[in-house]
């Protein structure tokens, strides 16, 4: 009789090893809160566009403006690819030397109201922000817009997310 409780024992100890052992695996793999892997983020942004569209690199963060619905938030990464295109692009318009605030061209309104749009990079030992408002008139920033979209919009996690229901007029 001891011979088989000793068994028995150990049978019990191997399927709750086994069932602890699949439990951590699926819960590494399936919950929200384990760590994916991601590049390292060697230059780290704020990206708000208008209402409530953010690029946070600082977290890790996307949140999309679904109009209607409210927002909608996901984990966001850039590639080592994409930080060394935006370094680039920020180089040769000489981001670092612009000038903190854009303002609206005088006597144009847009409504509704975007509110302030920013941009802040932190790289090395440089950290500027630039803020600007509706209507602008500036290419620079046009360009930095179309850059960040074609980058945001490209990616999985962007595509992931519920599409915005009805839009600003």
């Amino acid at each position: 009789m001891e011979i088989i409780e000793k068994r028995l024992i150990g049978t019990m100890k191997r399927i709750l090893f086994l069932a602890v052992s699949v439990l951590l695996s699926s819960c590494s793999v399936f919950c929200p809160c384990s760590k994916t892997e991601h590049d390292p983020q060697f230059i780290q942004i704020f990206y708000q566009l208008g209402h409530a569209y953010e690029l946070d690199t600082f977290k890790g963060t996307f949140k999309k403006d679904l109009v209607l619905d409210g927002t909608a938030k996901t984990t966001m990464w850039l590639t080592t690819r994409d930080q060394e295109i935006i370094l680039y692009e920020l180089d040769e318009m000489g981001f670092f030397r612009l000038q903190d605030t854009i303002k609206s061209i005088p006597n144009m309104i847009l409504l509704p109201s975007t509110g302030p749009s920013k941009l802040r990079i932190k790289y090395k030992d440089m950290d500027k922000t630039v803020i600007w408002f509706y209507p602008y008139d500036d290419k620079r920033i046009d360009e930095l817009r179309n850059l960040f979209n074609d980058i945001i919009f490209s990616k999985q996690e962007y595509k992931a997310l519920p599409p915005a229901k009805s839009a600003y007029q």
